[in-house]
């Protein structure tokens, strides 16, 4: 079999190519620590790489969706227990009217007390957060949920979305309380509000039987109150538990990405040098042989 010249020739310079870049492909990932610095450097553990890439990502935004959620519903938390404390407040005034032996004036005095108390609860059902989005509105941020209309009759302009979150691969939890569950209707603020006017002007006999009907009422709202305080408090707890599960998992992840591109040193050093050494050598060769001629065997 014959070997032309021009086969020999392009042989070696393909040798010497491939040493020369093998060589260079260790020396970037030795300086950089990273054994994949391009998909063909391993065509599979480039695909690994790039799943975990993605799972560290969603981790991530998980975090950032706790953080938001907890945020979000440790201020609806705080408004609900003012709400709470002004609600045990117009309780106990109303439990008093209940008792028939309290005249007039006395009425008229405790009534004084729920006209104070009464728009706190308003006002506190149409708190805001830090970026000036209402609490209690539902999906309807921006829009104040508990307004007067033309009547003076309280009306709930929000809506009853309950925002699911993701805060991992199969976990959705619920980033918010919504106003109607708490005022279905606003029927509670207006049933406060012809109580207090009641009051105002209470009748001969006493309001001992509107003052029973509306500690009903009171009940039934403190309920609902207390208990999206609990609901709260249970979605906050589960979020730290997954919060410690969620970094553990991003750290085994990070740590099977780093052994899947980190370098190893010393089987890098042996083959780097073996790719200088063949570069060498063959560099080496091809310069001798290129030089002969027929001419020197004459």
């Amino acid at each position: 079999m014959r070997i032309s010249s021009s086969q020999y020739h392009d042989t070696a310079i393909r040798n010497i190519q491939t040493s020369s870049q093998k060589y260079s492909q260790l020396s970037v990932q030795m300086a950089t620590n990273q054994r994949i610095t391009k998909p063909s450097d391993d065509p599979l553990g480039s695909v690994l790489v790039l799943r975990l890439d993605s799972e560290l990502t969603s981790l991530e935004q998980y975090g950032k969706n706790m953080e938001l959620v907890t945020y979000t519903l440790s201020q609806q938390e705080t408004q609900l227990s003012s709400i709470n404390n002004l609600l045990l407040s117009v309780q106990s005034l109303v439990t008093a009217a209940a008792d028939a032996s309290y005249g007039e004036d006395e009425l008229k005095a405790m009534a004084n007390e729920l006209a104070v108390l009464m728009p706190g609860i308003a006002d506190l059902l149409n708190a805001k957060d830090g970026d000036g989005n209402y609490l209690f509105a539902g999906s309807e941020i921006d829009q104040q949920p508990f307004v007067k209309d033309a009547t003076g009759q309280y009306i709930y302009q929000g809506d009853a979305l309950v925002r699911k979150v993701a805060v991992s691969s199969n976990t959705l939890v619920d980033a918010n309380i919504v106003g109607s569950d708490l005022a279905p209707g606003a029927t509670f603020l207006n049933d406060l509000q012809d109580y207090v006017a009641l009051m105002q002007t209470p009748p001969t006999g006493g309001a001992g039987n509107e003052s029973r009907a509306m500690l009903d009422k009171l009940s039934t709202v403190l309920g609902d109150t207390t208990a999206a305080i609990t609901k709260i408090g249970g979605i906050v707890s589960s979020l730290e538990s997954l919060e410690f599960t969620n970094t553990d998992i991003a750290l085994f992840t990070e740590n099977l990405r780093d052994d899947l591109t980190a370098v190893h040193y010393p089987s890098a050093y042996i083959e780097m040098n073996n790719a200088l050494a063949s570069y060498e050598s063959t560099l080496k060769v091809y310069s001798s042989v290129s030089q002969l001629s027929l001419f020197n065997k004459i």
